[in-house]
């Protein structure tokens, strides 16, 4: 690569303007073309990884307020994911409905997450989260079309602090973060399909 080319495409990185998921499949010829109706349900956990443990053996040594607030931040995720992800495809007049009770639109989204890492923060030393969402787009009657993965990183070192003491350093905070930025790139993913000369 060229070394202007090279720094071209460190500047798009560094600016954002990447794509930021990884294709696994899609269908061709493109159906979302100017299909701006869609359902999602919410973020399946099955399986989930929460670092190199299990979700049950993560939780085993947890106590249970602390097992009641990780459920809860897994809940926080679904929020913060799904309303980024409605707000950035609104703004291409893409309509997101949740997918409980009678479906009208003809695609489902269907996002799992596989892997958590909550990362740490005790003020001289951090670990950065990280969430790991699978993502696949479906007819109403099942049939796989595309299927996306993205990862999202949060440094608890970044972010807010008053003479260096973060003030947010809880790791149910950056993984909502972590959800949050996913969503975005999602409703970023359904515009490039459902306007793809835009």
């Amino acid at each position: 690569m060229k070394p202007a080319l090279a720094l071209a495409v460190f500047a798009l990185v560094a600016a954002g303007c990447a794509p930021r998921w990884t294709v696994l499949r899609q269908a061709e010829p493109n159906p979302f073309v100017n299909k701006t109706e869609f359902a999602v349900l919410p973020i399946d956990y099955d399986g989930l990884m929460v670092g190199e443990k299990t979700e049950d053996e993560y939780l085993s040594g947890k106590s249970a307020k602390q097992a009641e607030s990780f459920d809860g931040d897994k809940r926080g995720m679904i929020q913060k994911f799904e309303t980024a992800m409605r707000e950035a495809a609104a703004d291409d007049g893409i309509h997101i409905e949740s997918a409980s009770g009678e479906v009208k639109a003809p695609f489902i989204i269907k996002p799992h997450v596989t892997f958590v890492e909550p990362g740490f923060y005790a003020v001289v030393a951090s670990g950065a989260s990280q969430v790991i969402l699978r993502l696949r787009i479906e007819t109403s009657k099942g049939e796989l079309l595309d299927e996306i993965e993205l990862t999202h990183s949060t440094n608890s070192a970044q972010g807010s602090s008053v003479m260096g003491i973060s003030l947010n350093p809880s790791s149910g905070g950056r993984l909502r973060d972590d959800a949050e930025e996913i969503g975005d790139a999602v409703g970023e993913y359904l515009t490039t399909r459902v306007h793809p000369d835009d």
